[in-house]
């Protein structure tokens, strides 16, 4: 009976240890502060947040009723240096697909556009820009127009990834495939290597989703959907000249991805790790549903769902600590309303505590946002809300700052 008590405090605090410890709560920090407002309303309404190591951050927003691309560049205590700089001129009919960034000792940022007023048979094109350390343009941006153009993602020294379609088209009419080449080129569009096939042993691209994010060595991460053997996506770590690296990593989903206005396929990458996020659609409920993936050493996990009200995927951002926190976007109809979410996820793409509800005014609709983590585990969220009908439209942006759980 002497020894009972000892093993017993032995065995509690073994069980203590073991314990799952409480969640902390994803919190905003500090009050929002403006970056734009506009008594006019943006069809295109694409933007991208930047961040430096130390927390400087630049925002570049399409401005579509003043046809210009801008950027706005913050230090770190988030106080903007300067006014707004015009990145491109731009014309009625040219829509952004989505703007990258990426921080390579300068900004290094590309425009992927669909230009439907001067090419509209063969809409998609890209600009490609560096913005110095003061958030200035370092020269015009540069329009590049490949054949068979799909994207381009920044690489550093104002070099870029360019991405191409590799013909023929094969397969039934409800999965129509083709190749997928990258290649490096630099500012101007010469290569830089020969290209590379990216599907290499590897399912074919499906020809719509296709998103790829630089590495701090200057290698990739692409992402791209298919349906040749499986529906789902697939996932290749690429050289820093777009060669592919190893086996591809398989991620087939419970559904086919659909063409959901203002969702996105959403990519972060730290290190070999990264993380995918994306809706499907459930063909037996007809409902979308939100789902991740993520790669962490070389093992996949998921896929998971995401915590409903998930209505759309926004955007992705890795944090150094190995985790990520994933924007989304809830859809209402009793009042119209577009809500923004922020999810922390854990390095397994896992929800780690519960979603934040990112709340605008009354009467406000989220259409865009953007995330990028910040030093001592904090993120910065660039939202755009939009108020007003067709007739009477005014719309803002507007950056707050998250502190992780």
């Amino acid at each position: 009976m002497r020894n009972f008590r000892p093993r017993s405090l032995s065995f509690l605090v073994l069980f203590l240890l073991f314990l799952p410890l409480p969640v902390q709560a994803l919190t905003l920090a500090g009050a929002p502060f403006p970056i734009a407002e506009r008594p006019f309303c943006s069809f295109v309404t694409d933007l991208e947040v930047t961040a430096t190591p130390k927390g400087a951050i630049d925002v570049v927003w399409a401005d579509d009723p003043n046809f210009e691309v801008k950027a706005l560049r913050f230090a770190r205590n988030l106080q903007p240096i300067g006014p707004p700089q015009t990145l491109l001129q731009t014309h009625g009919g040219l829509s952004a697909i989505r703007f990258s960034g990426s921080w390579a000792g300068r900004y290094e940022l590309v425009l992927n556009v669909q230009d439907y007023a001067d090419t509209p048979d063969d809409p998609a094109e890209a600009y490609r820009v560096q913005l110095d350390l003061e958030g200035e343009p370092v020269a015009p941006a540069v329009r590049l127009k490949p054949r068979r153009f799909v994207a381009l993602a920044p690489a550093s020294g104002g070099d870029s990834l360019l991405f191409r379609f590799e013909p023929p088209t094969f397969g039934p009419p409800n999965c129509q495939s083709r190749g997928l080449l990258a290649q490096r080129i630099d500012r101007n569009g010469a290569p830089l290597a020969a290209e590379s096939r990216v599907n290499r042993r590897a399912p074919a691209w499906g020809g719509y989703y296709l998103t790829a994010e630089r590495e701090p060595d200057d290698t990739f991460v692409a992402v791209y959907s298919t349906c040749q053997y499986f529906e789902g996506l697939v996932a290749r770590r690429l050289t820093r000249t777009g060669a592919p690296v190893g086996k591809p990593f398989n991620l087939p989903l419970p559904g086919p991805i659909p063409g959901i206005v203002g969702s996105r396929l959403a990519l972060a990458a730290h290190g070999a790790d990264f993380a995918v996020a994306v809706m499907t659609y459930d063909t037996n409920t007809f409902l979308d549903f939100g789902y991740t993936y993520a790669v962490a050493n070389s093992q996949v996990f998921g896929p998971t769902r995401i915590t409903p009200p998930a209505g759309a995927v926004v955007d992705l951002a890795a944090s150094p600590s190995g985790g990520y926190l994933l924007l989304f976007r809830s859809f209402s109809s009793d009042p119209p309303r577009q809500t923004l979410f922020a999810q922390e996820l854990d390095a397994h793409g896992v929800p780690h505590g519960e979603p934040l509800a990112i709340v605008e005014e009354e009467g406000d609709f989220n259409v865009d946002a953007a995330v990028t983590s910040l030093p001592n585990g904090r993120w910065i969220v660039v939202r755009r809300e939009q108020r007003g009908n067709i007739e009477a439209c005014s719309e803002r942006l507007v950056g707050v700052v998250l502190a992780g759980g």
